[in-house]
């Protein structure tokens, strides 16, 4: 016989949440130690940028060691500036002592450079001489983001089989090791290597804060939590941008951003563990207990048979899942991937995230390649991401998951599709930063939209799947500036087409503005049938409010 199914009456863990408060003092000390490997991550997340940015540079000339006016030895573009990559080739049959002057060289023909002369010394163009090498430059990106195809699915089964906390803190630590070494590097080779090991063990520490912050409040609160990790994600690649203009030296830069992870580790006696995972495992007694010190801390009361009643639910719905197991003879985690619902939500949510990667980190990069200040360049478009999250936090709960990202997207799409053919000046401009305006709402948002879509015992892991798999866009996003070599608006133009296809396959998703999050698979299943319905509980407490 199939175990007996909850009562609506049924008190749930989100009616827990209620009286202890979405933002009470338990929650607040909480946050604020998530939130520092999160803003840690801003600043991992961007400052590939600067490690390799491009540097001024020309060809060294031996026939003239202290020549101060290159106009005869190197040909200059339209606007007057040295080529940075070719020289004019000096002529074999010179005659005389004096080899620097105009008679000598042949300025009807160019040769690559041989050596040379760094005019700046930020990066590691400078250190590992990589002028002329862009392919090595874009690389660094490439392979960064190639890292999390390792970290994010690692961080994802330490999360669901040890725990949020210890997933947390094993890729912090992670970053911190690994970044530290990177700064000590001898040589391109090592660099890369690190810059590789660096975020494929420490690359999921976001995907673990954000799902143990979200478990940690109720649908009321998912959105405001949200919000505070992108303003603590745009804080910290602001900070990074600001320190790599100020230091203008990569391995203190490096060093500097990095050292703090190593410390991450005293987590372990600080930071609460998720009582929905204490639930999910079975571990009834430590996940009551995580709810009664929030009680506590905060001083709130909650009635006792309160906690009796989410122990009988939680315990239902394992042996649901137990049934579900025997009745189909096959484990629960076999269940989820011969459901064709996961694999719908898992395609879906995994083509929005490479979209989002792609067109989100690609503008950011291409940023740094337009006229202007680089650096000037980059805050400009972090920034505009900043009223971007508050109009998530505005539009979610109002008007619904689905319309806001499908919304967000198009409006992308339309924008960087068009870019091309409006002049450049103010409104080229509004334009690029009204793409990655609307490309952050939708990517923002997504992040709250997949975590409801699946089941808890599960949830990290298919999160992680598709942010894994949404790697793609962010691997291939630093290699979109070369694509400008063909066609200058070739990049904005593949980035809206890719915006336009993800608006269309949101669509197919159900709508999860003010459901409970699903603890199981059949809970997940239901959400279907219950697209535009708000749950019961959230009802009954609209119904209060009034």
């Amino acid at each position: 016989m199939a175990p007996e199914k909850n009562n609506s009456d049924d008190v749930t863990i989100d009616d827990i949440l209620k009286l202890l408060g979405p933002f009470g003092k338990f929650n607040f000390v909480n946050f604020v130690l998530i939130l520092i490997p999160v803003l840690l991550s801003g600043f991992y997340t961007s400052v590939y940028n600067f490690e390799a940015l491009d540097l001024k540079y020309r060809c060294e000339i031996p026939e003239c060691p202290e020549a101060h006016d290159i106009n005869f030895t190197i040909p200059h573009d339209p606007e007057g500036n040295p080529y940075k990559c070719v020289r004019y080739a000096p002529f074999t049959n010179s005659t005389g002592n004096e080899t620097c002057s105009p008679h000598h060289f042949d300025s009807s023909t160019e040769i690559p450079c041989e050596s040379y002369v760094y005019l700046e010394q930020h990066s590691i163009v400078k250190e590992f001489n990589l002028a002329c090498q862009d392919w090595k430059r874009s690389l660094v990106g490439t392979v960064h983001n190639a890292g999390f195809f390792v970290s994010i699915p690692l961080t994802g089964l330490l999360s669901d089989k040890f725990g949020r906390r210890v997933a947390l803190i094993f890729a912090a630590v992670s970053n911190g090791v690994f970044g530290v070494i990177r700064a000590l590097s001898v040589n391109y080779e090592m660099f890369i290597v690190f810059e590789f090991l660096e975020p494929a063990f420490g690359g999921g520490v976001y995907t673990a804060c954000f799902v143990l912050a979200m478990e940690l409040v109720g649908p009321k609160g998912r959105v405001f939590v949200s919000l505070l990790f992108n303003t603590m994600f745009i804080t910290g690649g602001v900070c990074v941008t600001l320190l790599s203009w100020y230091l203008e030296n990569w391995r203190y830069l490096v060093f500097l951003i990095y050292t703090p992870s190593v410390f991450i580790f005293v987590y372990i006696w600080m930071l609460t563990e998720s009582f929905r995972w204490y639930f999910s495992k079975g571990r009834y007694e430590e996940g009551l207990n995580v709810l009664m010190k929030s009680e506590k801390v905060n001083k709130v009361s909650v009635p006792r048979d309160h906690y009796e009643q989410v122990e009988k639910h939680a315990t239902q719905q394992r042996d649901a899942r137990k049934f579900e197991t025997l009745e189909s003879n096959q484990s629960s985690f076999m269940q989820m991937f011969t459901s064709l619902m996961i694999w719908k939500r898992l395609f879906i949510c995994s083509f929005l995230w490479i979209s989002s990667t792609l067109v989100y980190y690609g503008l950011s990069i291409n940023a740094i390649e337009l006229s202007g200040n680089s650096y000037l360049n980059y805050i400009v478009v972090l920034i505009i991401e900043a009223p971007a999250n508050v109009c998530k936090l505005i539009f979610l709960d109002r008007f619904g998951r689905k319309k806001v990202i499908a919304t967000a997207f198009f409006l992308t799409a339309l924008i960087l599709i068009n870019y091309g053919f409006v002049p450049a000046g103010v409104l080229s401009l509004v334009m690029y930063l009204g793409g990655k305006f609307f490309i952050t709402l939708a990517y923002n948002s997504l992040y709250v939209f997949a975590a409801e879509v699946f089941p808890t015992n599960y949830r990290t892991t298919l999160l992680a799947m598709c942010s894994t798999i949404g790697r793609i866009g962010s691997t291939v996003a630093p290699q979109t500036p070369l694509l400008a070599r063909f066609y200058e608006y070739l990049p904005t133009m593949l980035f809206g087409i890719m915006a336009g296809l993800s608006a269309f396959l949101v669509l197919l998703l159900p709508e999860t503005n003010n459901m409970k999050l699903p603890d199981s698979l059949r809970e997940a299943q239901e959400q279907d049938t219950k697209r535009e319905e708000p749950s019961e509980e959230v009802n009954s407490s609209c119904k209060t409010s009034l």
